[in-house]
């Protein structure tokens, strides 16, 4: 199935090359940086952690698999068109109860401009409206299998790590941080809490806790300096994936990323383009 939500660097893209690392089975799947979770909806697995530094996230993803007609009421009493957007944007959601939150967390993403996440430093969500594109009708089935999807999850909110602690032998993790890159801005994510370069050497330290205890482990990352030096030790494919965060066809173009793991590559990943590790 697919994901609930548009969002800024989702790699949608690249599920038919990252679900080829899936052990399959009762493995259990851990995703600290879950975002959108397109790759958890993809496998469906049986049992799941997910977690993002992002509360209102999870929070969304709380309501929905409690209270998902709902949430889906609430949602369809929502207006759209740029003068409601920007109405709706304006509450403060603290106000709001759950169902409301979530709801309008929902419409949001819906209607932003190119799913991106941004807050100021009040932490107020001021990503402008999106194109009228976006108006497309919602999948409200959509919505109730993803709520039987995160019904097998744990859901985490706070700092990668928290996921992390709970890995054991034979787990699966993927980790999709936002990207931090010394010599580019590639906008991924705008939260205060967000990952930063500062935060590689620690995902490298919690990589190395990983293999010690045989658990399986993908990363996607950009292509960069930073990221070839931080994941030496292991196997590092070169894949190719199109921008879309520029928000118009005529400028997105084509880049290069990361993808890193400690497992064997399976056969159909691209791994003529293997960096070593």
């Amino acid at each position: 199935m697919n994901s609930i939500l548009r969002w800024a660097g989702s790699k949608r893209q690249l599920v038919s090359k990252l679900r080829t690392f899936w052990p399959g089975g009762q493995t259990r799947y851990i995703e600290p940086f879950c975002g959108s979770s397109c790759l958890f909806f993809a496998l469906e697995p049986s049992s799941a952690i997910l977690g993002d530094v992002n509360g209102q996230l999870m929070e969304f993803y709380e309501a929905i698999r409690g209270e998902t007609d709902k949430v889906i009421a609430c949602f369809e009493t929502l207006k759209g068109g740029k003068r409601h957007y920007y109405d709706i944007r304006g509450q403060n959601p603290k106000r709001l109860g759950i169902t409301r939150r979530a709801a309008r967390f929902l419409y949001l993403n819906r209607y932003c401009f190119n799913g991106i996440y941004r807050t100021n430093t009040k932490g107020e969500f001021n990503v402008p409206y999106g194109p009228q594109k976006s108006d497309a009708a919602l999948n409200m089935g959509g919505l109730r299998k993803a709520a039987k999807a995160l019904a097998v999850a744990t859901l985490v909110s706070g700092d990668f790590s928290q996921c992390l602690h709970h890995a054991r032998s034979s787990d699966f993790v993927y980790l999709d941080p936002p990207y931090a890159v010394g010599a580019r801005r590639v906008f991924r994510e705008y939260h205060p809490d967000s990952f930063h370069l500062r935060d590689l050497g620690r995902l490298a330290w919690w990589l190395r806790q990983l293999d010690r205890r045989g658990v399986f482990f993908v990363v996607s990352y950009a292509d960069c300096a930073e990221a070839r030096n931080t994941f030496a030790p292991w196997h590092a494919c070169r894949v190719k994936t199109r921008r879309h965060i520029a928000g118009f066809a005529d400028r997105r173009r084509f880049a290069y990323e990361l993808v890193v793991t400690n497992m064997l590559w399976p056969r159909n990943t691209g791994s003529e383009n293997a960096l070593g590790g």
